[in-house]
């Protein structure tokens, strides 16, 4: 049993939705621009989603984006939030997995330092066959985490999760009641068919 860190001050957080595309490039400009945002807004610390850095047209378009977590992308991440003194949840990193054929899905958490302080590789992989829709199946590319994780951050300690991980409440029972989360972060990137169902119940 993990016992909860004391309640922090009252901190503003940010909570940012974006359209990633197929360029890395472009996707950084984009979220250095929710941080400054963030930043004018007075919040300390970024919520970004799934997918923030990359996605890809293929699932093998993303498998050649991977990067490690010390290679260049997430240093220039580093730094972002570093020069702004942010706090940075990245949500769904494209991570070098175990074999050529895998990578990790992977949600970062990086403090105000640059210093990248949680990393939650997703365990509970998309693997659907949608009625009348496609069959999507995230382990042909990607591996499993196995570790459930928190973070004592400047808004409190975050159970650090992923999208589908959302299924699967037993996790959530670990992060909250074993390990003493007061916060849970769930970044994701629907599909049209999974996420329109979701944000009618979200708008109701």
């Amino acid at each position: 049993m993990h016992a909860a860190p004391a309640s922090p001050a009252l901190v503003k957080i940010a909570v940012a939705q974006m359209t990633s595309v197929n360029n890395s490039d472009v996707n950084f400009q984009t979220c250095a621009s929710l941080v400054k945002a963030a930043c004018e807004a007075g919040a300390a610390m970024l919520f970004l989603p799934e997918c923030h850095s990359f996605i890809g047209a293929t699932a093998s378009e993303s498998l050649g984006q991977a990067q490690q977590l010390n290679g260049p992308l997430m240093t220039a991440y580093q730094e972002l939030a570093r020069s702004n003194a942010l706090w940075l949840s990245l949500g769904g990193f494209q991570e070098v997995g175990p074999d050529p054929a895998h990578l990790y899905n992977t949600h970062v958490i990086i403090d105000s330092d640059g210093e990248l302080v949680s990393r939650y590789r997703k365990i509970h992989l998309f693997d659907v066959d949608i009625p009348n829709g496609p069959v999507l199946m995230e382990s042909n590319t990607t591996a499993p985490g196995d570790e459930a994780v928190v973070c004592d951050s400047i808004a409190g300690r975050i159970g650090v999760t992923v999208c589908y991980d959302l299924r699967f409440p037993e996790l959530y029972q670990t992060l909250t009641w074993g390990m003493g989360a007061t916060l849970i972060a769930v970044p994701s990137a629907f599909t049209k068919m999974t996420g329109e169902p979701g944000q009618d119940r979200v708008s109701s």
